[in-house]
């Protein structure tokens, strides 16, 4: 993959960069998985889950690597998306990343600004629920590449 954004004319540093705030949101994300099932759904008490200043820190975390990743993509789409579709390779895992970035992109700030709580509880799941499938997308169509 990194071989591929080079000769894209990406810097050398920007999958590692891309693939490190990926890994960053997924950590932070699943750190706050424990939250969204106690509070949310009221299904379990966890031994641990995350609260005080270890909240804030990781919410915050997941924001800013967010807005870092959301800021990368759109690097990606201005070349690698769309060289990819003019090439006709890979449209489908493509554009379900595409996809899944959009949904996440649009359930974030719903998740601060909705106060209805049944609305809440369901896009917060939508969230974390297509946050956890990117990575198996990510995998696919890097796989994809490689089949190639």
């Amino acid at each position: 993959m990194l071989a591929k954004f080079k000769q894209q004319g990406y810097p050398a540093s920007f999958a590692p960069l891309l693939m490190a705030g990926l890994a960053l949101v997924l950590a932070t994300g699943l750190a706050l998985v424990p939250l969204l099932l106690v509070f949310q759904w009221e299904w379990w008490d966890f031994p641990w889950k995350p609260s005080g200043l270890t909240r804030i820190v990781l919410t915050a975390s997941h924001v800013v690597s967010g807005f870092l990743v959301l800021a990368l993509i759109g690097a990606v789409w201005t070349v690698h998306a769309r060289a990819g579709w003019l090439r006709q390779e890979r449209h489908i895992s493509g554009t379900g990343l595409l996809m899944a970035v959009g949904i996440l992109t649009v359930t974030a700030p719903l998740l601060l600004y909705v106060s209805h709580e049944d609305s809440l509880t369901w896009i917060a799941t939508a969230h974390t629920a297509i946050g956890g499938l990117l990575p198996l997308i990510l995998l696919g169509h890097a796989l994809q590449r490689r089949k190639r």
